[in-house]
């Protein structure tokens, strides 16, 4: 930078964003304090003559007195009489004296030391006023002004100024000593050219390397006649000086490591070798950290024969900077700082490891060539308008390595300003985050969507819920859930295993999406369960189109390793309003329409309606009673008698279930058994159904000296959970009732399911002398293997087989078919739901051993039985 007159202006206090204070009529005054304040130390650099010089000092007293009484304004307008102002007021009548003091001095001291006394003082002034006094008196005026009380005003300011503000002050502090290290160099050395070439007398001569604050440590050595003058604070580092390094190395406080190099370099000067003494090591302080020092000298003095005579030199405190310089060369993460231009300036090695390029490469690029092409020319736009806006930017960002690979980094550029607050170059740093974004990835891939389909599962499915609710609600357009649920699915599963049901998940899942939008979210929320979320309804007849397209789809064969496999689908629909107008209610509402959808034959699609909340409704207080009815004993067993069909005697009976409920009356096990199956009360009520009957046929074998046999259903529920069959057969040795005077009916489709821990209990029930009968024989799927491996003792005809029964119809025939064949197994027949005297008369010729239906008796409470027996 230069003035009109051509002066080479050298900025020894370069403007920095960290002297602003946060209060800017204060920082305009201050980078205009600063700006005069270079001027005068160029000047005195330069010799000026004392015209200029006397003017810059008016014009710096002048501006020092009007920023001051501006100042002073401003805090005495929030601190009022309070310590900090007085201070503060006290600290700017000292400047302006030692200001006044400087410009008497030019007259009275020789200039060199003018310049030295300058900056040392204005270099102090700048750190401990602007940067440390006047942010801190800053942030307690803001925190003033935002209803602080003065102490915690001041504990506020304290506190921000501490820890990390230090060490910044520190940073700027050494930022100001480099500059003013290289600048004032400069100065000192065209100085001892020009006064060793007037000079007469060289002995006289003392060189004194100048740098910011008076931190340099300076040294003279008379080598003619070992005398030395050295700073105060330099007399452990001269000890490496003295006597040409004849100390003991291990007295000395150089690092070991870099001693020989040290004494090498400075003896190759002494012998005239080099021009100049540089070395940079190690030194040992007092609280026994080391720090790095850089020391430099010149043989300034020699005799004819080149001996050197004198020499002078300086030991620079190095180490903030060579800890900046290893942290740079050693970051983990790239930086890259470029010019105004935006025109690379300086990478560090991590921009090699993670772009590829060579720095040789990259300076005076512009780092567009490290562009992906993955952003459109309106995000960069948006990025450099924030950089203008704020100073700085950060994100993620695709860049590209050199060998074409691309990969995400996070990306934080900052503007550097000089003096003025115009931009001097630009600083950024970033990561590689290929890894970190693979592990979110996963994480998230893992959390929200289901490892088998890809699909998003129960949790983001919620969240996509919520989503189009509120996407709703704005645009006024309802939309549909859809709940769909796979028909026969675990029959597959359960015949063919898990492998085979997966395989047949995947391809479900690509022909379900095969007829939605994009716009639309298929979830798998439970095993072979689906939700579609149909957005922006404008009318049921599309959602009806797309439903029978994917009933029409998932009905056709599957081709699973070399299976030709049969499924169907049952689908629920919800409409948002209209249904409900939350997530729990949507799905609730589209659950129970699917279920409507089963029960109405399946391979079909079924609305929610009102009288199917209602029904829910019901249901659901059904439960809450259930829970409570055993412990109220509002179940009671009915007994129906089993009749030998060739003599007419009762030998057996099935025990039923019955809810005496206090408000609605009997219930039949067909409104709450599945009810508790689904809650999962029938163990416990299955338990009591079982001690009960046994407990009566015990009393009816006492009573009327029979051999008496009755049969108890089991929920298919209770071979599948963890209940014992221990804990019946210890019930029946606590009553001393033989097994074989009980029967456990099931269905067939128990036997289909194929799990050993049903083949353990049934085979355990065979053990004790419980036989097993087979419920509603002949409507499910029959297989004479399943019959054959369980050792059934009975099958039970289902009642659609004899309700219509007469001598010329089918199901005679079937019926006769059934009873032949159970006999060549050694198995009995019963048949259910006898209700006239030629049903019975029929099942007796062709030979059916049992009957049971209404001819004989409906079932009724053990007291009425009795009078049966």
């Amino acid at each position: 930078m230069k003035e009109a007159n051509e002066l080479i202006y050298f900025e020894i206090f370069p403007w920095s964003k960290n002297f602003e204070t946060g209060i800017a009529l204060i920082d305009e005054q201050h980078r205009e304090l600063v700006h005069i304040l270079n001027r005068l130390a160029a000047h005195l650099a330069n010799r000026s003559d004392e015209i200029v010089l006397n003017e810059i000092f008016d014009e710096l007293a002048d501006y020092a007195d009007y920023h001051f009484k501006t100042e002073e304004a401003i805090w005495s307008a929030h601190f009022g009489d309070d310590e900090w102002y007085l201070d503060h007021e006290a600290t700017h009548v000292s400047f302006i004296d030692k200001a006044i003091l400087l410009k008497e001095n030019r007259d009275q001291k020789p200039l060199d030391d003018v310049i030295h006394d300058i900056v040392s003082f204005l270099s102090k002034w700048l750190a401990y006023h602007i940067l440390d006094t006047d942010k801190r008196m800053a942030k307690a005026a803001l925190a003033l002004e935002s209803g602080a009380s003065m102490d915690q005003a001041k504990i506020q300011a304290n506190d921000e100024m501490s820890g990390s503000m230090k060490i910044l002050i520190h940073t700027v502090l050494s930022m100001y000593d480099s500059l003013s290290d290289r600048t004032l160099e400069l100065m000192r050395e065209k100085a001892l050219r020009q006064q060793a070439e007037d000079a007469l007398d060289r002995s006289e001569e003392r060189w004194r390397f100048i740098l910011d604050g008076g931190v340099e440590n300076v040294w003279d050595w008379d080598i003619e006649h070992n005398q030395i003058s050295h700073s105060e604070n330099d007399a452990p580092l001269f000890k490496i000086v003295d006597n040409r390094f004849t100390a003991d190395d291990e007295t000395a406080a150089v690092h070991p490591a870099d001693i020989q190099e040290m004494k090498a370099d400075f003896q190759a000067h002494l012998d005239g070798q080099t021009d100049f003494y540089t070395n940079k090591h190690r030194i040992l302080r007092s609280n026994g950290s080391w720090s790095w020092v850089l020391s430099r000298g010149k043989v300034v003095s020699r005799d004819e024969q080149g001996n050197a005579l004198r020499m002078v030199g300086t030991h620079s405190d190095i180490t903030e900077r060579e800890l900046a310089a290893q942290i740079y060369q050693n970051s983990s993460q790239a930086i890259l700082i470029s010019d105004i231009n935006n025109n690379i300036i300086s990478v560090n090695p991590a921009f090699t490891k993670i772009t590829g390029y060579q720095a040789e490469y990259a300076m005076g690029r512009n780092p567009k060539f490290l562009s992906s092409g993955k952003h459109a020319r309106a995000f960069f736009d948006a990025m450099w308008e924030d950089i203008r806006m704020t100073g700085h930017w950060s994100g993620e960002i695709f860049n590209r390595r050199s060998n074409g690979e691309v990969y995400p980094e996070f990306l934080m550029i900052n503007t550097v300003k000089d003096a003025h607050g115009e931009i001097d170059h630009y600083f950024a740093l970033f990561d590689d985050i290929t890894e970190k974004k693979k592990a979110d990835e996963r994480i998230l891939e893992q959390a929200n969507f289901d490892p088998l389909t890809k699909l998003p599962n129960r949790r983001m499915f919620q969240d996509r819920l919520q989503q189009e609710i509120k996407r709703s609600q704005r645009s006024k357009l309802p939309f549909a859930l859809l709940y769909i649920d796979l028909d026969h699915f675990k029959d597959v599963n359960d015949s063919l295993g898990h492998e085979t049901g997966d395989a047949l998940l995947i391809e479900a899942t690509r022909r379900i999406l095969g007829h939605v939008r994009e716009s639309d979210t298929v979830s798998r929320i439970g095993g072979d369960e689906f939700t579609i979320i149909f957005t922006d309804l404008r009318d049921t007849l599309s959602i009806d189109r797309v439903m029978q397209e994917i009933i029409v789809s998932l009905s056709r064969p599957f081709e699973v390793r070399r299976n030709s496999l049969y499924i169907s689908a049952s689908i629920g629909i919800t409409i948002f309003p209209d249904d409900a107008e939350t997530a729990s209610e949507l799905l609730k509402n589209a659950d129970q329409a699917m279920y409507l959808a089963k029960k109405s034959g399946r391979s079909c699609f079924s609305y929610f309606t009102p009288s199917m909340q209602k029904e829910a409704q019901k249901r659901q207080l059904l439960i809450n009673d259930l829970h409570k009815a055993l412990d109220l004993r509002q179940f009671q067993l009915y007994y129906q008698p089993i009749v030998e069909l060739q003599t007419g005697k009762i030998l057996k009976a099935e025990a039923l279930i019955r809810w005496n409920h206090p408000e609605r009356g009997v219930v039949p096990p067909d409104d709450f058994i599945p009810l508790a199956e689904e809650s999962g009360l029938i163990l416990e009520i299955g338990d009591w159904v079982y001690k009960e009957a046994t407990r009566q046929t015990k009393v009816w074998q006492e009573q009327f000296n029979l051999e008496f046999q009755v049969s108890v259903n089991k929920s298919p529920v209770q071979f599948r959970s963890s209940a014992k069959i221990e804990d019946w057969l210890e019930h029946l040795a606590e009553i001393d009732l033989s097994g074989k005077y009980s029967v456990i009916e099931i269905t067939e489709s128990l036997l289909m399911e194929n799990e050993s821990r049903i083949a353990d209990k049934l085979l355990q029930l065979r053990d004790a002398g419980i036989e097993v009968s087979l419920d509603d024989f002949g409507t499910g799927y029959s297989s004479l293997s399943y019959i054959k491996k369980f050792d059934i003792d009975y099958i039970k005809i289902d009642k659609s087989f004899v309700s219509n029964l007469t001598l010329d119809s089918p199901d005679i025939a079937l019926c006769e078919a059934m009873i032949v064949m159970a006999h060549k197994l050694a198995i009995k027949v019963i048949a259910e739901g006898i209700e006239t005297e030629e049903q019975r008369r029929l099942l007796t010729d062709i030979n059916c051993d049992y009957g049971q239906g209404y001819l004989y008796s409906r079932p009724i409470p053990a007291d009425d039985f009795e009078k049966l027996l």
